[in-house]
């Protein structure tokens, strides 16, 4: 049954499938079915601590397998991610007035107005985000309809035994280059870019994956949309973004515009001293996507939210392993 949820803005919009609720021994079959635990001689205790977490060992433990339960059910329970053609109110958005000096044909989804989507990061998953928005960027590039593909389903789906188990007991994720050409097109081929080849690659292959961003505490402050020169704090975790416009000051200063998946940050302007700093790796698609393989599903829409995987956290917890 198609229904609505109730989203981070707390008003009710969009688009989500739900199944009913799952039952913990239908997340047990389904792990069993995928193979997860498969030769561990510990997967009996494990499940049995799945199915009662009043059983863990310490206060510790018991948490852990509470979170877990509840992921996987959330999992099981949903058909699709979340998919809307509304913004919630709450969410971020571009402008000019933040955003001043930006040309039409220096940033993505100015060029190509029909192709500007948000994602919304619920939890440590922005290895898989990042990636998701580069694909999609690039089938617009390209002239040719501007799906997403579906994160729950290709989780569900395609997610090794491995990779649930990190996904589902401790909420890690992965490598954000190594999941992007996992969802793209058979042999397709890439260019990696540094700061100064940036600019003539974005011009002729359009948005570049941002990977492995070092996030210190300055970057962690959501209502700052702007960071220069070098970031301060401690060090926090890495992150992956995308890379979507650019600019040049009239004094020959280049900006670079990121979009990234916090609820109050969706868009952020970095100068070439920062962007250096963070020690990101740039990833840029070269065979032209005609179409998100067949393998795998897809959704429309200018909003896509992964709410059933997991609670909103603080961004600090935001950070995928990379």
């Amino acid at each position: 049954m198609l229904t609505t949820f109730r989203s981070l803005s707390g008003s009710f919009f969009g688009q989500h499938r739900y199944t009913q609720r799952a039952n913990i021994e239908d997340g047990i079959k389904f792990l069993e079915q995928k193979g997860v635990l498969a030769t561990s001689s510990l997967r009996g205790t494990i499940f049995s601590l799945l199915r009662d977490p009043s059983l863990s060992a310490n206060s510790e433990e018991r948490r852990r397998y509470e979170a877990a339960r509840e992921r996987l059910l959330r999992l099981i329970s949903t058909e699709e991610e979340t998919h809307s053609d509304v913004v919630p109110s709450g969410l971020h958005l571009w402008n000019e007035t933040e955003f001043p000096g930006y040309k039409k044909e220096d940033v993505f989804f100015l060029k190509h107005p029909a192709a500007l989507s948000q994602r919304y990061q619920l939890s440590g998953l922005c290895y898989m985000h990042g990636p998701a928005m580069v694909q999609h960027y690039a089938l617009a590039h390209n002239n040719h309809s501007v799906p997403m593909i579906d994160l729950l389903k290709f989780i569900k789906e395609h997610f090794t035994a491995k990779q649930l188990e990190k996904h589902i007991f401790d909420n890690e994720g992965g490598d954000s280059s190594t999941f992007l050409k996992s969802i793209l097109q058979p042999n397709t081929t890439f260019l990696t870019s540094g700061i100064s080849t940036l600019v003539p690659f974005f011009r002729d292959f359009g948005p570049a994956l941002v990977a492995k961003f070092k996030v210190h505490e300055d970057f962690m402050k959501a209502s700052v949309h702007h960071h220069y020169g070098k970031p301060s704090g401690k060090f926090i975790g890495y992150h992956a973004m995308t890379f979507v416009g650019h600019r040049l000051s009239d004094n020959g200063t280049s900006y670079f515009l990121l979009q990234n998946w916090w609820e109050k940050k969706q868009f952020v302007e970095v100068d070439a001293d920062y962007l250096k700093a963070s020690g990101a790796y740039f990833t840029f698609i070269e065979t032209p996507q005609t179409g998100i393989p067949d393998t795998f599903s897809y959704t429309y829409g200018k909003y896509h939210e992964l709410e059933a995987v997991d609670k909103p956290e603080g961004q600090a917890n935001e950070m995928a392993s990379e």
